[in-house]
């Protein structure tokens, strides 16, 4: 496990490096409105490329990882249904970006569609050969797209790209991803002798993860979108600056939790659970370290990074940080949750979001980005102490279903 972790953390490391740079470029190149708009594209689509996958791409790594090898079969049925599905969330991205964006333009989501098209092809393939132990795939093609969006990103937008130009090297690199991992993953496709079923991948059998992976992506993002709602382009881009610095200290617990089936899955269900606490305090560990580095310079970091203009930010910055542990334990346990709880995933996700957008309406107008960090620190530990109890709950079920029972005299 911890030389797929290195492999796949010196990966994403990289990849959030260079993300942190291309993000620091747009903050200084672009207006704070425009920086806003890349900012509630990024969150939007998060949320609507939810709707192209469905649970699909989670239990396509169950099964890979059962199996043993990439079936040509299941992974084709899985990639048609996903492009088909990319059609809703592109209209909902859509939607949802014109409804808070200060540039309006429709321009902006169509460009983003082609990021939902390229991501649903690439991600689909991603999760199958990190299941089966390949997660170098994973960590090569994050490095070096995201070299490709700060390389041509920066020419683009010093020479008058602006908001198009920063939304359209996304789309790029997630094409040429799809592309790229396609023509890699064809080489270790197996047409198995023996039928595998699909029916495990079917949405019929995947409802409980479309519903709780839909409630986790926007629980996710639904902050920024918020914000640009509530108080506009402008607050929403310097919340999203700090909520950047905190996907980088969670770089290595999401890497974890990409791990996490292919850790647990093979296992029996009586040995899940204590492999799921170890990924969740070793998670804790790997995020409260940076976490507690980076919060005292808070002010520093934000201004430097982004520019003088965002220093203010600094407090939110640290609130954020706050919840560093509790997000870094979901981050690792949700795709055991996920793949183990089902239905009871579903409601805990729901319940977060539920507490997250509440608390955000209550806090945002009065507190404003802050009120948004402070409503994430909250539900972020709602959502750790519910996700690990679910775990522990469905392994005390199955044991007490497997317990001979003994009749008294």
């Amino acid at each position: 496990m911890f030389s797929q972790l290195a492999t796949l953390a010196s990966g994403r490391g990289a990849a959030g490096l260079l993300s942190a740079l291309w993000l620091i470029t747009a903050a200084r190149t672009l207006s704070p409105s425009a920086f806003g708009d890349l900012a509630l594209i990024l969150a939007v689509g998060s949320m609507g490329g939810v709707l192209s996958d469905l649970g699909q791409q989670t239990s396509l790594a169950h099964e890979t990882a059962q199996l043993g090898y990439l079936d040509k079969r299941l992974i084709g049925a899985v990639l048609r249904r996903r492009l088909l599905l990319s059609i809703a969330a592109i209209a909902f991205t859509s939607a949802l970006y014109l409804s808070a964006a200060t540039n309006g333009s429709f321009l902006i989501p169509l460009i983003y569609a082609l990021s939902i098209l390229g991501t649903a092809i690439y991600s689909t393939q991603i999760a199958a050969l990190t299941a089966i132990g390949r997660a170098q795939v994973d960590g090569a093609n994050e490095v070096i797209s995201r070299m490709g969006v700060l390389v041509v990103g920066w020419w683009w937008l010093h020479n008058g790209g602006g908001l198009t130009g920063a939304v359209a090297v996304y789309a790029l690199a997630d094409v040429v991803s799809a592309v790229v991992i396609t023509l890699v993953a064809r080489k270790t496709l197996v047409d198995s002798d023996r039928s595998v079923s699909l029916t495990n991948v079917s949405l019929r059998k995947t409802v409980h993860l479309a519903f709780a992976m839909t409630a986790a992506i926007v629980y996710a993002r639904v902050d920024i979108w918020l914000l640009g709602q509530l108080k506009g382009s402008a607050t929403a881009g310097h919340y999203a600056a700090a909520d950047r610095i905190l996907d980088a200290v969670l770089l290595i617990p999401a890497a974890l939790g990409s791990l996490a089936i292919a850790q647990t899955s093979p296992l029996p269900p009586s040995q899940r659970w204590d492999r799921t606490k170890l990924l969740a305090g070793l998670a804790v560990l790997l995020a409260a370290l940076p976490a507690a580095v980076v919060a005292p310079f808070a002010g520093p970091i934000m201004g430097w990074l982004f520019g003088e203009s965002f220093r203010p930010t600094a407090f939110v910055l640290v609130v954020l940080l706050m919840s560093a542990p509790f997000g870094a334990v979901a981050a690792a346990c949700s795709p055991v949750s996920a793949v183990t709880t089902r239905w009871l995933f579903t409601i805990v996700f729901g319940a977060g979001l539920l507490v997250n957008i509440v608390l955000n309406l209550i806090l945002i107008p009065t507190f404003d980005a802050t009120g948004a960090a402070e409503a994430n620190l909250a539900s972020e530990l709602l959502l750790a102490v519910l996700l690990l109890a679910s775990i522990r709950h469905q392994r005390h079920g199955r044991e007490r279903k497997m317990t001979p029972q003994v009749d008294g005299d």
